[in-house]
Parts: structure tokens; sequence; C-alpha cells
């Protein structure tokens, strides 16, 4: 679908979701060194893939649907990956997953299993969002990559100095509230309707998760 005139990618929006779904990753990263065996943390890279895999599936089998509705389903995505990361993230350490039995308790595997599926939902909903945004504005879709990239970069780099400022668990909300800010900036980057209901929505769910 080429891009409609008067208007233009929503490129911070873009940033915004790919610098938080880096972070979350890198957070993650760390969470599972410290809970887990340090081998473990490194699956988070390959969970990450299947999230973002998934979502290029989804994206192909669904494609027309989601076009059209853009408007909607864009920042629907982004505020959903803010939800997403904090919940999943707690509903994952409800899961009881212990490495060093994995070898010989045949639960622990499922254990596993559970853990990739929850923590590959945030990253799903990342990759949703900028894969719709390239295939909505294909003839800018340089810019938009170099939005993703740019965004992705400066998450690595902001995720690090929180791990300094911050701990891991308060660096997660961090990480969650951004992905609600690109959500709110999207909303008003495109041409949403009832700008006021997706505002309502989100700024509580940003306050909720500042006070917890």
């Amino acid at each position: 679908m080429p891009r409609a005139a008067g208007t233009r990618p929503p490129f911070l929006s873009v940033a915004l979701i790919s610098s938080a779904a880096l972070g979350y990753e890198i957070l993650l990263m760390r969470l599972f060194s410290i809970s887990q065996w340090h081998h473990f943390a490194w699956m988070i890279i390959s969970l990450a893939l299947l999230g973002y895999g998934a979502s290029g599936t989804f994206i192909s089998l669904a494609r027309q649907y989601l076009l059209p509705r853009f408007n909607t389903v864009f920042p629907l995505n982004l505020m959903l990956f803010g939800i997403a990361s904090v919940c999943c993230y707690l509903a994952a350490r409800q899961v009881p997953f212990n490495a060093g039995e994995i070898l010989w308790e045949w639960r622990q595997s499922l254990y596993l299993l559970a853990l990739y599926l929850l923590h590959a939902v945030p990253f799903f909903f990342a990759a949703n969002g900028i894969a719709l945004a390239l295939s909505r504005y294909r003839d800018a879709v340089s810019l938009t990559y170099a939005a993703d990239l740019l965004g992705a970069g400066l998450g690595g780099l902001t995720v690090i100095a929180l791990l300094f400022l911050l701990l891991p668990h308060t660096a997660m909300k961090v990480i969650a509230i951004l992905g609600l800010l690109a959500a709110l900036v999207a909303v008003y980057e495109i041409p949403v309707v009832r700008r006021r209901a997706w505002q309502a929505v989100i700024l509580p769910v940003i306050v909720l998760l500042a006070v917890m």
C-alpha cells in the first residue's frame, strides 16, 4: 500500500520500539545470567529471533487484513509490547525451571519451553509494529529501517547505562514504559481515530508502572 498523501512514516515511534525491544533483550540476558546458569543467558537471542520469526509468519499471512487497519494495529502492537514485557516476565518468574535438573527431570524441558514462549511474546509484538511500518511505507523503507537501526543502537546503550543506575527489575519497568511511550508517540505520528481514547488507555498504564 503506497504512502498516503500528507503523511510520513512514524520514524520516532519505530525508533522507540526498536530501542525498547533491544533493551529488553539485553536486560533479559542480564537477568538470566543472575537467576540461571550463564549459559542460559544466551538463549535470549534465540527466543528474540523466535518472536521476530513468528511475527514475520503472522504478518505474511495476515498482511491483507492488517495493512488497511494500520492506524489501529500499529500503535496497538507497540502498546502490547509495553504491557507484555512486564506481564510475561512476571509470569515467567512463576515457572519452576531449574537448570540443574534438566538432564533427569523431564518436566524441566517443558518449563524451559514455557520460558521460551513467554519471553518471545513481547518480541512478537515489537516485530509486528516494525514490520507493519516497513510494509505500510514501502516508498520510505530505507529511512524507516534507518530509524529502526538507530533506535536499536540507542536502546543497547541506554539499557547498559540503566543497569549502572537501577536494579534490573526497575530497569524492566523503564523498558516497558519506553514501549508504551512509543505507542503514545505513534498516535500522534499517524492519523488515528479517537486519539483521546488511546491516551486514556496508555497514560494510566504508564503511571501504574511508574508507581509500582
